[in-house]
């Protein structure tokens, strides 16, 4: 098995086609069937069911996936980290961030790229299931998060870096209906939310209708924040978000009102391993812990 048969394996699967790879690769149809075959009989497993006029994967192909997936990905940084190295980067840190938090974030990595410009830095912008699942693995080195995703990772050191807040997204064309102090203003909108498996921010919506007598008609989900301030933006629907993202994308169609009460407070913080190895850790750890101290 080599990486050409897993990229080949992992394009074919998406595109349930081989001639379609094999435009994507700039090889011939029969070499991507070849290399398809070879790959198989590695595996002692048939990854394709194939018919005259179709490709899918077998349930085999179907569990092998993910690995080939990460088996690249992790081939892909490791040739990145080796030629930063190369290059005379000699560090590197890995960063998990709320995109709440991405300000906080980026002020710290402007004056670690003053001081310390080797330093490879890796960055994932996660929301909060993803987020609180990587805590549990140890995945990162550091985390701009919220408090309470953070709540039981024994093996962090937080720093405080001040309270965020969730605030009700509309379209601009419904802005002067809205009465903050009247929630029988805004019953009545169907309302876009993230994903229901983000429970993090979810739980906080829920909390913060059911605390004002009201009962979120959601119509519809979005793996991400941004894609949810994307529909208020289109008129589609209100939404509950932390105020962060708004900024990212400044979309002309979209206003914000604060949601006043403790429900609608975020506790941030910033969090490290507390056994960290590498000098580059402990470098980033400094300069972050001032940088947000006088944020």
């Amino acid at each position: 098995m080599d990486t050409m048969q897993l990229r080949l394996f992992v394009s074919a699967a998406n595109t349930l086609n081989f001639s379609r790879t094999a435009e994507q690769f700039f090889i011939s149809q029969p070499a991507v069937t070849h290399s398809i075959k070879i790959l198989e009989a590695s595996l002692g497993v048939r990854l394709f069911n194939r018919t005259s006029r179709r490709i899918t994967l077998t349930a085999e192909g179907l569990e092998f996936l993910p690995y080939a997936i990460r088996a690249l990905e992790t081939l892909s940084s490791a040739e990145m980290r080796l030629q930063n190295m190369a290059q005379g980067r000699t560090g590197h840190i890995r960063i998990a961030s709320l995109s709440s938090l991405i300000y906080h974030l980026s002020d710290c990595l402007v004056a670690l790229h003053k001081k310390y410009p080797s330093i490879q830095v890796d960055i994932d912008l996660l929301e909060g299931t993803e987020l609180v699942n990587s805590v549990r693995k140890g995945a990162y080195d550091f985390y701009f998060s919220s408090a309470e995703m953070l709540t039981g990772a024994s093996s962090y050191t937080f720093a405080h870096i001040g309270h965020g807040q969730v605030e009700l997204f509309v379209n601009k064309s419904i802005a002067d209906q809205i009465d903050m102090d009247d929630w029988n203003t805004i019953k009545d909108y169907p309302m876009v939310s993230i994903s229901r498996s983000d429970a993090w921010l979810t739980g906080r919506i829920a909390r913060i209708c059911k605390n004002r007598g009201i009962t979120p008609n959601i119509i519809n989900y979005y793996n991400r924040a941004e894609a949810a301030i994307i529909s208020v933006n289109a008129g589609i629907g209100i939404a509950i978000l932390p105020r962060a993202p708004y900024r990212l994308y400044l979309l002309p169609d979209v206003v914000t009102f604060p949601i006043t009460g403790d429900d609608a407070i975020i506790d941030n913080v910033f969090a490290w391993k507390h056994e960290q190895s590498t000098t580059a850790c402990h470098l980033f750890r400094d300069v972050a812990v001032e940088q947000l101290r006088f944020r």
